[in-house]
């Protein structure tokens, strides 16, 4: 799955940006217990790193890489259309 995310930026980075927006209003609106570690550490990868370095993670097969990817909320920012679209690989085809 997360090769197909990688894929996905790769078409479009800007879905760095939605992901990035969605993982804001998620932890907004979430009390500040149930923010977490792991989605301030997410925060900071989709609001400082750049897309290409973001998709060099999704990819790599480090061990921080793949410590990472175990806590990754990108999955979870996408919507039950949207899922079903990447799973397709069609996803921001147009």
């Amino acid at each position: 799955m997360d090769r197909r995310i990688a894929l996905a930026l790769r078409r479009d980075p800007r879905l760095l940006g939605v992901f990035e927006r969605r993982l804001r209003s998620k932890m907004a609106t979430a009390r500040s217990a149930a923010v977490g570690t792991d989605d301030w550490e997410w925060y900071v990868i989709l609001t400082l790193w750049s897309p290409l370095r973001v998709i060099k993670l999704l990819e790599d097969s480090s061990e921080q890489a793949t410590r990472l990817r175990k806590t990754s909320p990108l999955l979870s920012l996408l919507s039950e259309p949207e899922r079903r679209q990447l799973l397709g690989l069609d996803f921001l085809s147009e």
